[in-house]
């Protein structure tokens, strides 16, 4: 009985693997369903020429162009200070700014002219005694003459005993003394031209003293060398001024300059096109090519100014290692209009852009869509595409490609597939924002 009832579940279990093996074997086969690739969505922009002007953008402080500060060369009493000689106030070209009591360097003066005319008077004695001393000598000489004759007379008398030795001798003595005078005479008129050159050069010191007294009484008024801002008056009237203490300052307004800081990198490949558009120019006109324009945001409008590059600086920022550009605004002051442009004062923190020559048909694309080197494309075939380039500019988010570099209906992806894989199909979308984030760049660089 045990060995049945172990049995007993023999037969369900071969009657299920038969119903089985019977539903399995007049079942249809299942359907065939053909494999697809399935298309990476991403987005593109046209590689659509524009027109496009490169620009570096910077900031920078205000500066006059010209500062002057007036310090005393002479000593004295302050007598005279120009009304709007104060901090703020403006003044013009030729103005008297300050005055120093002119006393004592008028009698400098004076007493410099009493030494020439008295060493002049010197120089016409001298003159005076030349012309007396010679005619003098001449005497002498033409006595001396008559003397040696009468010695000779004398003395062929003698010789013949009509006269005495005696008498001879007195004629010798005469002729002596004849002779001694007219010494006298030569060695005073020898002297007289170093007397007359020591007079002359007398004169020449007066001179000089009289011209160095004319000097101080002229440096006793200080006049502004041109139109500007009193930026410091330290002066006040009836104060003793030495020489050396500063006056005071003034700063031009003829023209202000901001030196911008600019990243080299930038610079450089602005510097790069301007000099291709110049056709290969000399680098000195290179810089003619270069525009700059001054702005400040005044109550959320930009007040704008235009500006020339002066020159560039002569050291780079050691913090930033950037180059100091300095561009000039002309008549700051006078360009301002009420309500629209204030004057550009000293102090004030402005933006300098620097602009090179418009691109007539540059290709421009997202500077995200550059990823080491290359750009990626949708191809005619819609298949992912790789080209290895360069910018050749590229600044807030824009990048200039080289010309040439692409197709002229090339499509720029700017969202990367993941995985991105060179060949892969795609279903490019067209990214009407980035295009238009583009045009703004394009027009605002115009």
């Amino acid at each position: 009985m045990k060995t049945i009832r172990r049995l007993a579940f023999v037969p369900p279990v071969l009657l299920g693997v038969a119903l089985l093996w019977w539903s399995t074997a007049n079942r249809p086969p299942p359907a065939t369903v053909a494999a697809t690739e399935r298309r990476a969505p991403v987005a593109y922009v046209a590689a659509a020429p524009r027109a496009f002007t490169p620009e570096v953008s910077g900031f920078g402080e205000v500066a006059p162009a010209r500062v002057w500060t007036a310090v005393a060369q002479v000593s004295g009493r302050i007598a005279h200070v120009h009304p709007d000689f104060v901090r703020g106030g403006v003044v013009r070209e030729g103005e008297v700014l300050v005055e120093i009591a002119r006393d004592d360097y008028e009698l400098a003066v004076a007493r410099a002219e009493a030494d020439i005319r008295s060493a002049e008077a010197r120089v016409e004695e001298i003159l005076l005694s030349e012309a007396t001393t010679a005619a003098s000598l001449a005497i002498e000489r033409a006595a001396l003459v008559l003397a040696e004759r009468d010695l000779a007379r004398v003395t062929a008398l003698s010789e013949t005993g009509a006269t005495s030795r005696a008498l001879v001798e007195t004629k010798e003595r005469e002729v002596l003394a004849q002779r001694l005078k007219v010494q006298s005479q030569s060695g005073a008129l020898d002297v007289l031209p170093a007397q007359l050159d020591a007079a002359e050069q007398a004169v020449a010191v007066a001179l000089t003293s009289k011209l160095a007294a004319e000097l101080d009484l002229a440096r006793t008024v200080v006049t502004a060398p041109f139109d500007g801002r009193v930026a410091a008056a330290d002066v006040e009237f009836s104060q003793f001024v030495g020489v050396g203490s500063p006056m005071g300052s003034i700063d031009g307004v003829a023209a202000a300059e901001i030196d911008v800081q600019m990243p080299p990198r930038l610079m450089a490949a602005l510097g790069r096109l301007a000099f291709a558009e110049s056709g290969g120019g000399a680098p000195a006109d290179i810089s003619n090519l270069i525009r700059a324009r001054v702005s400040l945001n005044v109550e959320g409008a930009d007040a704008v100014w235009p500006a020339e590059v002066a020159r560039i600086s002569d050291v780079v920022d050691p913090e930033t290692r950037s180059i100091g550009v300095i561009v000039r605004v002309a008549d700051p002051y006078g360009s301002a209009r009420p309500g629209e442009r204030p004057p550009l004062i000293k102090g004030m923190f402005v933006k300098v852009t620097l602009s090179g020559p418009t691109l007539e048909s540059a290709i421009l694309a997202p500077r995200r869509a550059i990823r080491d080197g290359r750009v990626m494309l949708a191809g005619p075939d819609d298949r992912l595409a790789y080209v290895s380039l360069t910018p050749v500019f590229t600044a807030d988010g824009v990048a200039v490609l080289p010309p040439g570099s692409l197709p002229a209906d090339a499509r720029i992806i700017v969202s990367e597939p993941s995985p991105a894989v060179e060949g892969m199909l795609l279903a490019p979308e067209r990214d009407g924002r980035a295009e238009a984030r583009l045009d703004e760049a394009a027009g605002a660089g115009r």
